[in-house]
């Protein structure tokens, strides 16, 4: 069955702090510049200030276009109305819209006429009318999470290239593929069939980020030292490779790549992305409430095309409350100790391309990439 669109929240209920009271949002407030005043004293940043200037803007952002049907899962559940209000509120410059193509479990080939390659169009025109009607108070990206994976013995994207060349920005990303896929299965974790794969989207021209480069060997306990001296003499000519083509290194806060890889990527001269792969809003929040556990009931009735009133409203309860919360103080720490790891491995801020709106737009153009909607937000850069 189709997948409804849910309503809109209303934006003015939209921000990290919309769910505070006044006097609530005061005493925040005082405690914050408190913090900054303490360390202003101590000639250092603070970390909001550290943080605004790494990270201006998440890359990897999954909005309800990423649940697609058939899926029979929950990918993303917010529009992108929602989902630009509540990063503005947060600051930030910029969002990219990296939706999923085929499922990330199943990947398969798509033509130009299937209906995942229309909706990815069509996104795309939207977020430039987006952009066109917003006027750039926040800008959006169109892109797509695509999957690298073998069709048989030939190794692919999932998406046609007449797709990808229509996008602001492409991630490209290896993901855990089903058991009943036995050739993938066979070759998931096998060091040169890794290097195979990522050297194919380093080399594609349409690629700009590796998405979560590691994230199926990094923890794997039950491998040989043979096999992981195999696995570490991959990475040179992978990282080498990808700095020739200027593709960028993705740290995953969702699924966090290795410090020593990452170290290994730094010193390649690679560039970065730090993104959330966010599929919700305070997406770390642990402690199950009533309404997070009716939602999730709800969330994957909706996902299979089968939910009730009561589900889509219930549904538009949790979308309000989360909208209305900040982001957690864990998601904040983890990026924040991101960021100092990247400065004690000698990365600078300009090396993260996300680290402003006008940083990203210019490694989008040093990558050949123009149309209608990156042109209009460079103008509005050049005003």
């Amino acid at each position: 069955m189709a997948i409804e669109r849910m309503s809109p929240v209303n934006p003015d209920e939209i921000g990290p702090e919309e769910n505070l009271s006044e006097k609530e949002k005061a005493k925040r407030a005082q405690h914050r510049e408190s913090l900054a005043e303490a360390r202003r004293e101590q000639g250092k940043e603070s970390a909001s200030q550290t943080i605004l200037k790494w990270w201006r803007g998440d890359a990897h952002s999954h909005s309800q276009e990423s649940t697609r049907e058939g899926f029979g899962y929950v990918e993303g559940i917010y529009d992108e109305q929602e989902m630009l209000e509540y990063y503005k509120g947060l600051g930030m410059e910029f969002v990219c819209f990296a939706e999923h193509a085929s499922k990330p479990g199943s990947p398969k080939r798509l033509t130009p006429e299937s209906e995942i390659s229309k909706s990815l169009l069509a996104q795309a025109e939207r977020i430039t009318k987006l952009n066109q009607e917003r006027g750039g108070d926040i800008a959006a990206l169109s892109g797509v999470e695509a999957n690298i994976f073998f069709d048989g013995e030939e190794l692919i994207i999932d998406v046609p290239d007449e797709v990808l060349s229509k996008l602001d920005l492409v991630i490209a990303s290896r993901h855990v593929v089903a058991d009943s896929m036995d050739r993938h299965m066979s070759i998931e974790k096998d060091p040169q069939s890794i290097k195979e794969t990522l050297l194919m989207a380093a080399k594609n021209p349409r690629v700009d980020v590796i998405g979560h480069p590691d994230r199926y060997t990094r923890k794997d306990k039950e491998k040989s030292p043979e096999y992981w001296q195999e696995y570490w003499g991959i990475w040179p000519e992978i990282l080498s490779e990808m700095a020739k083509q200027n593709k960028a290194f993705e740290i995953n806060l969702n699924n966090q790549p290795s410090k020593k890889l990452v170290k290994m990527a730094a010193e390649a001269g690679v560039k970065f992305f730090i993104n959330y792969d966010a599929h919700d809003f305070n997406q770390y929040k642990k402690e199950k409430t009533i309404l997070s556990e009716e939602a999730e009931l709800a969330k994957k009735k909706w996902a299979k095309g089968e939910p009730t009133a009561e589900d889509l409203a219930k549904l538009q309860e949790y979308k309000t409350d989360r909208l209305s919360s900040g982001p957690g103080v864990k998601a904040m720490v983890r990026l924040y100790r991101w960021i100092k790891r990247l400065e004690s491995f000698g990365v600078t801020s300009d090396k993260v391309v996300n680290s402003s709106r006008e940083n990203v737009l210019e490694f989008l153009g040093d990558k050949g990439k123009n149309n209608e909607n990156l042109d209009y937000l460079r103008s509005l850069e050049n005003k």
